[in-house]
């Protein structure tokens, strides 16, 4: 039953069980701005995966974050559930689909029913579940999720000032990505990297986590125009606001092209053997790069060879996806 405009009034706390992995929370954004939005004196609070903590630590927005590890033991989890209880929340937004609403007993909550017979994309899902308890006529125009602190864009401001320049427009490049089978070519972003920088006049700036320094160091290598690695050298809000200005990401299927959909930066995205239908970029200007037509694995999940999908796209296909957005 959609929430009215008398019993609106009577949402003082909400909480939105959300996921676990970081691409996969920054998904369930919008549902957070639109309750942000539609129920502005009402306390959020928010439950997360502990890779994602970081995201939502000191965030105005929130009352509170919990943390929920589920692979901890139920030694853990019952007074962890007992404790949310006590809470009294009015309203639950489960985007995870868990019993957690039947146990902690809010006065409304979302729908437990998920319709898989309908293939959309999981930004959609998410707001199909919000539906299913809120009327909602539109979706938010500003963001609430995340909140970048001022030291945060001080620190990317030195960082732009000292290796890109304040005035040099750059690309941001995420060659990394948690599966091997997701990532495209070193050889690949190498050459798209040194076209751009020799035709647009941009600055590359690859971002990802420690383990991705060494894949930009390699591809840095193969280059003969410099770039600038800050791969380890942003936390997740860094990342964010260095995302805000830039011209360009170009991104394998990986967080970091959630982040940039969010932020409504345009995106070319290589794709290989995940769906890009359900979890492709969906910020306002982006080009998905998908050819997996032929992939032994992705036609067969039983072949025993591995997945050449992304090797199957080309360094022309890409180049010209990004000079479609720089030029």
């Amino acid at each position: 039953m959609f929430l009215n405009l008398l019993s609106k009034s009577k949402i003082n706390k909400i909480l939105v069980i959300s996921l676990t992995n970081i691409g996969d929370v920054i998904l369930t954004f919008p549902v957070i701005d639109i309750l942000k939005r539609d129920f502005p004196s009402a306390k959020l609070s928010i439950v997360i995966g502990p890779k994602t903590e970081s995201f939502f630590d000191g965030n105005p927005h929130f009352d509170q974050v919990h943390v929920f590890d589920k692979h901890q033991s139920p030694v853990k989890t019952v007074p962890w559930i007992f404790a949310l209880r006590r809470q009294h929340f009015d309203l639950v937004v489960d985007l995870r689909n868990t019993a957690i609403p039947f146990m902690i007993a809010p006065c409304h909550r979302t729908s437990c029913r998920v319709d898989k017979t309908v293939k959309v994309h999981m930004r959609e899902k998410h707001l199909n579940q919000l539906r299913s308890v809120h009327d909602f006529k539109m979706e938010a125009d500003e963001s609430r999720s995340l909140f970048i602190f001022e030291p945060d864009k001080l620190y990317i401001q030195e960082l732009v000032d000292k290796k890109i320049g304040r005035q040099q427009k750059y690309v941001v490049v995420a060659p990394g990505a948690a599966d091997s089978a997701k990532r495209w070519s070193e050889e690949g972003f190498a050459f798209v990297c040194d076209r751009l920088t020799e035709e647009r006049g941009v600055k590359i700036v690859f971002v990802g986590d420690e383990e991705d320094r060494k894949v930009a160091q390699r591809i840095d290598k193969l280059m003969e125009a410099g770039a600038v690695n800050l791969c380890g050298r942003t936390n997740l809000i860094q990342l964010a606001e260095l995302f805000k200005h830039c011209s360009l990401a170009v991104v394998n299927d990986s967080a970091p092209m959630h982040l940039a959909s969010y932020l409504n930066v345009p995106v070319v995205a290589l794709f290989g053997p995940t769906d890009s239908q359900k979890y492709g970029p969906w910020g306002a200007q982006y080009h998905v790069i998908k050819k997996n037509s032929d992939c032994p694995v992705c036609l067969d999940p039983k072949d025993a060879h591995k997945h050449t999908c992304m090797q199957t796209i080309s360094k022309e296909d890409v180049l010209e996806a990004a000079n479609r957005f720089i030029g």
